[in-house]
C-alpha cells in the first residue's frame, strides 16, 4: 500500500553520541505508534506496516533502526549496548518527534526494547506495550522459557567471527524461519532481508544478544496497569506465544492476548490483516482511537 505522504527522515545522536537512524509518517496530532524491528534486521523490514494507509491514517508511526542494527551506530564493545543506552535511544527518537506517551509496538528482539524503557524512563512514557511476536526481555532464562530449539541452535552461527560458512548458513535459515511459507515469499524480499542481516557485524550481534536486563520496573509498570497485548502467531518457529502470555501474566493486570492461527515470526509479513486489526483494537482500548 502507497503511504499518502511520505516519511520524515532524521539522523539523530543518542545521549554517548552514537547515531540513530529514525523515520515518522502520518499526522503528529494522532496517537503514537513506534515500531521497532527485530534481530539482526533494521527499521525496513517493517515497511508493511509503517506503510500501511489503514494505520497511517489514524496514527502517527515512528519507526528507528536499534543501535547495532541497520543505519544506526554499532558500537565494537559491550558497554555500548547497556540497558539505559537503549533507554536513551528511545527518549532521544520520542524527543525529536514530539511523541507524548505513544503506544510500543516491539517486533521480536524489538519487543525487549520495552523492559529498558520501564527501568530508565519515567513511569508514564508507554501508553501501552505490544509484544509482536515478541522476546520480553534478555536472559539466559528468558530465551530458554519462550524461544524454541531451532532459533537458539542458530545463535552460535549468527555471531560467529570466524566461521564465515556457519555464519552464512546461519543468516540464510534464520531469514527463512522468519516466515509462514519461506519458498513462497518474493525472492527479492528474502534478498532484502538477508543483505540487512548482512550489515550487522558478528560483534554487534554478539553484544546485542549478550547484554543484561532487568524486568523489574517493567513488572512494576505491569502491576500498575500498564496494558500488554501479547501478539503472536500459532505457528511461529522462533518464540512460542503461548509461553511468552504465561510468562508476562502473573506481571500485568491489564494484559491481552491475540494468537494467529497459522501465523509465523514475521506477522505483520503474513498476516498484515490481522495485526492491522490487532493494533488498531488495541489503540482503541488505550487512546480511545
Amino acid at each position: 500500500m502507497s503511504p499518502p505522504h511520505s516519511p520524515v527522515v532524521k539522523a539523530l545522536q543518542s545521549s554517548d553520541g552514537n547515531s540513530i537512524y529514525a523515520e515518522a509518517i502520518g499526522d503528529p496530532k494522532n496517537p503514537p505508534i513506534v515500531l521497532i524491528h527485530g534481530f539482526g534486521l533494521s527499521a525496513a523490514a517493517l515497511d508493511k506496516l509503517f506503510f500501511d494507509d489503514r494505520l497511517v491514517e489514524r496514527f502517527y508511526l515512528v519507526r528507528f533502526d536499534m543501535r547495532g542494527h541497520g543505519r544506526s551506530g554499532m558500537p565494537d564493545k559491550a558497554d555500548g549496548y547497556f540497558s539505559e543506552l537503549y533507554a536513551n535511544d528511545f527518549a532521544t527518537v520520542a524527543s525529536a518527534f514530539g511523541l507524548k506517551k505513544p503506544i510500543y509496538v516491539g517486533w521480536s528482539y524489538g519487543a525487549t526494547i520495552a523492559a529498558d524503557i520501564c527501568a530508565h524512563l519515567p513511569e508514564d512514557t508507554l501508553a501501552g506495550i505490544v509484544y509482536m511476536a515478541g522476546l520480553p526481555w534478555l536472559s539466559l532464562d528468558m530465551l530458554g522459557a519462550v524461544a524454541t530449539p531451532m532459533v537458539l541452535g542458530l545463535i552460535p552461527g549468527l555471531t560467529s567471527a570466524t566461521e564465515v560458512a556457519q555464519n552464512r548458513e546461519s543468516k540464510l535459515a534464520f531469514i527463512d524461519s522468519l516466515f509462514a511459507h519461506p519458498n513462497e515469499v518474493d525472492y527479492y524480499t528474502k534478498l532484502a532481508w538477508l543483505g540487512l542481516t548482512a550489515t550487522q557485524s558478528p560483534t554487534a550481534a554478539h553484544c546485542v544478544l549478550s547484554r543484561n536486563q532487568d524486568p523489574t520496573r517493567l513488572f512494576e509498570a505491569g502491576n500498575r496497569g500498564l496494558p500488554l497485548l501479547v501478539l503472536h502467531g500459532a505457528n511461529d518457529t522462533q518464540i512460542v506465544g503461548e509461553l511468552v502470555a504465561k510468562q508476562m501474566k502473573p506481571h500485568f493486570k491489564s494484559m491481552d492476548v491475540r494468537i494467529i492461527e497459522g501465523g509465523s515470526h514475521a506477522l505483520h509479513f503474513d498476516f498484515p490483516d490481522d495485526v492491522v486489526e490487532a493494533l488498531s483494537s488495541f489503540a482503541q482500548k488505550v487512546c480511545g482511537n
